[in-house]
């Protein structure tokens, strides 16, 4: 007897998507909201172009990230080349990418003229939906919009010239004239203590050559390299760094002076080459001099750490996105998966997180869109605001991907599935562009060296007194004891700031979410979502691991005992 397969008898849906924008109707009803809705309506196209890369790199990012890149270290008559060798799918994904704008459209002349006020928010907005599908590419895409962004915001000069080729060459649209990006900042003995880095520059007449190893170099094959480097003579650490642009294919034969010496074995965004690099005499152009060099490195660091989390966002989205259409196709003890309370109630609580998270995240971006048109408390606001998103985003990116494993099961587990693949990609975004206590440090440092905090509370406070018709009470009460705890923290000693700051870095953190939930629900159409999202947030702990929680200044004492005990010493 022949047993036909039927859809009741599979009981496993097949999911698919055409254009990810239109599998997100409260997304559109954001970007109508803070684009307004007769600029959305222009820029529409753009969304959905990218929302169509996104759905179309599905099966492309799974191949490139199972044939992922390889070197070759010589041509045929055994010369030394140093040729990243990518999967044909992995240059579709960049024609997808690049090829419809999504770096293009943000040096794009005729765009500035009518949209230069949204200019990021456009462009996040429109990558998010490329990002649902492949983390690992959005890396090269934010490495390019870096470096243009740092060469775009020098002042003119006897460079500018060669800055405008450059940039001109990172927006281009067709594969054959672009220029990727990349950023070559650590180094084996520092990682992300930038201050220990010993790669050299001296200056041969008229040019600047580099020397020395970089440890994590991600595109590594880029043509338009920003790289810290020693000033001869320099101060020790960050202040001593300048900044340079190499670039690969100018002067002729410059590609020969930078050696990839490995590609790094990653768990995951596999599909991209991360690199060892020396270089050997390479030709460098000078960006930013002793004691600015690092300060304009910066520039691009805040940026790529958007991008982060920008992508952190994207990841929790698409998994959502894929446990939620499962959950509706799937029959389980006589009912569909979201009918059952338990997994409603789990996935209620994960939609919260993202567009809590999401609202955070995308307010930030549009702080840099108002910084960059000259609004001051804005800049003073990203101080302190993309540490915190960055922060945030990626360690809750892991958490919610896992969580939307667990509730498709097995079947999410198997490699097939988009899952497995977005887990191993979200694993690095708490990693790159600095760790959680990185970012923690640095948004302490930012309170105490500029007063960002300030800016923050005002935001806050701010957001609060649009709200109408809605009880504010409870949430200025909460912010009232994150100001409150901040101050008793400045008064303790480093080393317990250090230790407490990332718990408060939390919590300040949701403090700003709810506010910006409650900001958006006095928009018609976002109330209903950003009222729900607000009610089950408001009584969850903060959605990262619980580290550092408790009284950690308390248990100082059992920290020497613990670590040693878990390794053998030397």
């Amino acid at each position: 007897m022949k047993i036909v397969a039927t859809p009741e008898l599979i009981n496993i849906p097949e999911i698919r998507f055409a254009n990810l924008l239109d599998e997100d109707p409260l997304g559109e009803e954001f970007w109508k909201h803070w684009l307004g809705a007769m600029r959305y309506r222009k820029l529409r196209r753009h969304f959905s172009a990218l929302s169509e890369s996104g759905a179309l790199a599905t099966e492309l990012s799974a191949r490139a990230d199972k044939q992922g890149p390889t070197l070759a270290t010589h041509d045929a008559r055994g010369m030394r080349r140093d040729r990243v060798v990518q999967h044909p799918d992995y240059h579709e994904l960049e024609r997808l990418a690049y090829g419809r704008g999504i770096v293009g459209i943000k040096y794009d002349a005729a765009f500035l003229a009518q949209h230069r006020e949204v200019r990021h928010l456009a462009g996040f907005g429109a990558g998010y939906y490329f990002a649902q599908s492949e983390i690992g590419l959005y890396c090269p895409i934010c490495m390019t919009d870096g470096v243009g962004r740092v060469l775009e915001r020098r002042p003119a000069g006897t460079q500018t010239p060669l800055y405008e080729t450059t940039i001109a060459h990172l927006a281009a649209s067709d594969l054959e004239n672009l220029w990727q990006g990349a950023m070559f900042l650590t180094e084996r003995q520092g990682g992300s203590d930038v201050g220990a880095n010993t790669v050299t520059a001296t200056r041969q007449g008229r040019r600047w050559l580099l020397n020395g190893d970089k440890w994590f170099c991600s595109n590594v094959a880029a043509d338009a390299i920003l790289a810290l480097a020693r000033m001869p003579g320099g101060a020790p650490g960050t202040k001593g760094l300048g900044l340079f642009l190499v670039l690969r294919q100018e002067p002729a034969g410059n590609s020969g002076t930078i050696r990839i010496q490995r590609l790094k074995d990653k768990l995951g965004v596999r599909s991209m080459a991360t690199g060892e690099v020396t270089f050997e005499n390479t030709v460098a152009h000078l960006v930013a001099g002793e004691n600015e060099g690092f300060k304009q490195m910066a520039e691009m660091l805040n940026l790529s750490r958007l991008y982060n989390a920008v992508a952190s966002v994207a990841g929790m989205r698409r998994a959502l996105l894929e446990a939620l259409k499962y959950g509706a196709g799937r029959n389980a003890f006589g009912h569909r998966l979201d009918e059952l309370p338990l997994w409603r109630a789990a996935m209620a609580d994960l939609v919260a997180e993202h567009l809590g998270i999401f609202t955070l995240v995308f307010e930030t971006v549009r702080a840099l869109d108002r910084s960059d048109n000259g609004d001051d408390q804005a800049r003073k606001l990203l101080r302190i605001a993309i540490p915190m998103a960055k922060a945030l985003s990626g360690k809750l990116a892991v958490f919610a991907v896992s969580e939307a494993m667990e509730a498709i099961g097995g079947n999410a587990y198997i490699e097939e599935s988009i899952l497995p693949r977005l887990l191993r990609d979200c694993q690095v975004l708490p990693i790159w562009e600095g760790t959680t206590h990185i970012l923690t440090l640095d948004a302490l440092r930012a309170i105490q060296k500029e007063g960002s905090h300030e800016a923050l509370f005002a935001r806050v406070r701010l957001a609060l007194s649009r709200v109408r018709a809605f009880d504010t009470g409870p949430l200025r009460a909460r912010l009232d004891d994150d100001i409150g705890r901040l101050e008793m923290l400045l008064k303790r000693p480093v080393e317990s700031q250090q230790r407490e700051a990332r718990q408060w870095l939390e919590s300040v953190g949701r403090t700003f979410t709810l506010a910006l939930l409650l900001e958006n629900a006095m928009h018609r159409s976002l109330q209903r979502p950003c009222l729900a999202a607000y009610k089950r947030l408001f009584v969850r702990p903060a959605g990262v691991m619980p580290v550092c929680h408790g009284d950690p200044a308390g248990l100082a004492d059992t920290e020497t005992v613990l670590l040693r005990s878990a390794i053998r010493n030397e």
